[in-house]
């Protein structure tokens, strides 16, 4: 009996693993069409081939769940009713899929193509990256409904969820990464307040210093979410999480060598902070979570500018460079203070 439940969890799991597999096509289909939209000039049409490979795989994964809801089913049992735990939210998300594709191509018959920054905001494409988000996240909502009151597992197809999740969180941010913009790398020439082009040349590091901020946010906030319910967060997470929030948008934007220093001592850094956390107990890890979360923000930026410093010199002044990163610890620190996790009578 226990061997029959145990070989059934490990199919369950691979069914996990294929839908998510198919979520990385998903979501390296959007990058390349979103790619598309910044070095493509005069795109002028719906039919391109990074939408076909974006519906491809929208098909793909419907064909797949579609698999795995039949094979779910009990004789006589309705298909509603035998839509796997988990499931539920992507079927749905796949069925907004569908009608946000019909409404995207609708919208740009009518209106055009967009080409930059209207793109990531567009409400079609928001409609659209809600529905991926449903349909990314499925491997989390299955380890969630499989552990029941228990500790929650994180099983290799939740982790994959988790990074597909954040990896699609920083394409709508790609705006305000803090991996793409660089912004130490730019020259900050201070004017006094009320000068002539003091706005003009405060936005530039604003927008900079912002950046720092957003991008803490979304990394800091799904590894808080890896304590949500769970012992311990999965090993190698902060270097998961960072990959994907800062090669993702780099591959979109550009390969330029400042960013590509920067990501490099940035990933290194979460690597260190990984080996840090593996060697920590589980007690010890909740009880100084706020330390944790400001100390892994402060490594990030640190890997991040070290980088950076050594592929073409900062050009921030060290209190800007030095609060930003004083900025992003305080963010990762008060985040973990108001995070909703309860992990304590696990």
């Amino acid at each position: 009996m226990v061997d029959t439940a145990a070989r059934t969890l490990r199919a369950g799991e691979r069914k996990d693993l294929v839908t998510q597999l198919l979520g990385i096509w998903l979501l390296l289909a959007v990058f390349l069409d979103g790619w598309a939209h910044l070095h493509v000039p005069g795109l002028e049409t719906f039919f391109t081939p990074w939408h076909a490979a974006l519906y491809s795989g929208l098909v793909a994964t419907a064909a797949w769940t579609a698999y795995v809801i039949w094979t779910n089913r009990q004789p006589g049992q309705p298909l509603t009713r035998a839509i796997p735990a988990g499931y539920q939210g992507t079927v749905i998300g796949l069925t907004l899929f569908a009608v946000a594709g019909v409404l995207d191509l609708a919208w740009h018959e009518i209106l055009g193509i967009e080409v930059s920054l209207d793109a990531l905001v567009s409400p079609t494409h928001l409609l659209l990256g809600f529905s991926l988000f449903l349909i990314l996240g499925t491997g989390v909502r299955r380890a969630r409904a499989a552990s029941g009151s228990e500790a929650f597992q994180w099983t290799p197809p939740a982790v994959l969820s988790l990074a597909l999740l954040a990896g699609l969180g920083a394409f709508f941010l790609i705006y305000c990464s803090a991996f793409v913009r660089v912004p130490p790398a730019v020259p900050y020439l201070p004017a006094p307040i009320g000068s002539p082009g003091h706005a003009q040349a405060e936005l530039p590091p604003a927008l900079g210093l912002a950046s720092y901020l957003v991008t803490t946010a979304l990394i800091i906030g799904p590894f808080l979410y890896t304590l949500s319910g769970a012992r311990r967060p999965p090993y190698g997470i902060a270097t998961v999480l960072v990959a994907v929030v800062a090669w993702l948008p780099l591959a979109m934007s550009g390969l330029r060598p400042a960013a590509v220093a920067g990501a490099i001592g940035a990933t290194a850094a979460a690597v260190v902070a990984d080996v840090l956390l593996a060697r920590r107990a589980e007690p010890w890890l909740r009880r100084r979570l706020p330390a944790i979360t400001a100390v892994l923000a402060a490594l990030v930026w640190t890997g991040q500018l070290t980088g950076i410093g050594l592929a073409s010199g900062i050009e921030w002044p060290v209190s800007m460079w030095l609060g930003a990163v004083v900025l992003s610890a305080g963010v990762a620190a008060a985040l973990a203070f108001l995070s909703s996790w309860n992990t304590r009578n696990v």
